[in-house]
């Protein structure tokens, strides 16, 4: 996320169009997305732990090489080389933390999942400062040393493998593929939402300084949707998946019709508290053998959501206005809802005296 914040420095030195920046976005999602099926199944295979660490150390160095970069086909090499490396990371470190906390893993992944909240929200104040006392380019090389720690630091506080896969498979269950069909249509509306809400309210008459407010407040917010989410799932299991979309699509259309901005402070609740409860959610409908193909499945549909959502949205944006497109983003929601209700065959995996 520190592209968007630096977009208007990048555009101006390198000359690029907005649909060309918005490829540097793209450059990075789709590989991310291509590679989360594979990241699960040999992050079940060859450690989870060790994967994770891969994954951190890899996309730190990889992003720390926009330093040398001097031509916008370069930033877009490198950004989809640090895609490959950060998608390596969501399925092993979700199967991970799905398998050790068992029946409050909803509670464990919603702390874990504040990291992009937490992310979007504190980017702008890390990088702006430092491309303007340096240049844009030292943004992402402070950045790469501030995660290349953490990756060191996993690495050689925790040792050994947490957890161990005898016996890990590359299947997928059927059931799964409505759960990712849903997860598909939901980051689509999530990520059409989150890119073009301050453009939103600036057309509705507001400053660019407003909107960028409650964007940020939608990210503050969202940490405490994640958190919640998270415990909500663990006590009322996929009811809460079925209530918060409910909600998404409800308070998207709400917006639309009233443009009203406080009503982020309930959107960035609902919002973020999706991610957790999905990702609880998936792990229900997997065995120990496949847990890691199984996230990683129903992340890579999501992500492939994720990176067309917005260009469609913008498209739609462009051709109908912003009313018309955001009343979609609403109905995206409610069509996530739909999909999964009717998809609904087979029976889950439950958590019973300590086994699957």
């Amino acid at each position: 996320m520190a592209i968007p914040p630096l977009i208007p420095l990048i555009k101006e030195e390198l000359a690029i169009t907005n649909a060309q920046a918005g490829l540097l976005m793209t450059s990075l999602l789709l590989p991310y997305a291509l590679i989360q099926v594979p990241a699960g199944y040999f992050g079940d295979k060859l450690g989870r732990k060790k994967l994770v660490v891969i994954s951190i150390v890899g996309y730190s160095l990889a992003s720390s090489l926009i330093i040398f970069a001097r031509q916008y086909w370069h930033l877009i090499a490198i950004r989809a080389l640090y895609g490959v490396f950060a998608g390596l990371y969501y399925a092993p470190a979700t199967a991970l933390i799905s398998e050790i906390y068992r029946e409050k893993k909803g509670s464990a992944l919603g702390v874990f999942m504040v990291g992009p909240p937490i992310g979007s929200a504190i980017a702008p104040a890390i990088v702006i400062p430092i491309a303007l006392a340096l240049e844009w380019r030292y943004s992402f090389l402070v950045l790469s040393l501030m995660s290349l720690t953490v990756g060191l630091a996993l690495m050689l506080i925790i040792k050994g493998e947490v957890k161990q896969v005898e016996r890990p498979k590359f299947t997928v269950p059927k059931e799964v593929f409505s759960l990712s069909v849903m997860n598909f249509i939901v980051l689509a509306a999530f990520f059409g939402m989150l890119t073009f809400l301050p453009d939103f309210f600036v057309n509705k008459g507001r400053s660019v300084e407003e909107a960028s407010f409650y964007f940020s407040l939608l990210s503050i917010v969202g940490i405490f949707g994640s958190i919640a989410g998270g415990g909500v799932y663990d006590r009322i299991r996929e009811t809460s998946l079925f209530s918060v979309l409910a909600l998404n699509a409800f308070l998207s259309f709400l917006l639309v019709k009233t443009a009203y901005p406080l009503l982020v402070l309930l959107l960035g609740l609902f919002f973020y508290s999706v991610g957790p409860i999905v990702t609880a959610y998936t792990s229900e409908h997997a065995s120990e053998e496949n847990l890691g193909t199984v996230m990683g499945f129903v992340n890579m549909m999501g992500f492939l959501g994720a990176t067309a959502g917005p260009y469609f949205i913008g498209l739609l944006i462009d051709t109908a206005g912003y009313e018309i497109a955001f009343y979609l983003i609403s109905g995206m929601y409610l069509g996530g809802l739909l999909t999964l209700l009717f998809g609904r065959t087979a029976p889950v995996f439950k958590v019973k005296n300590g086994g699957k």
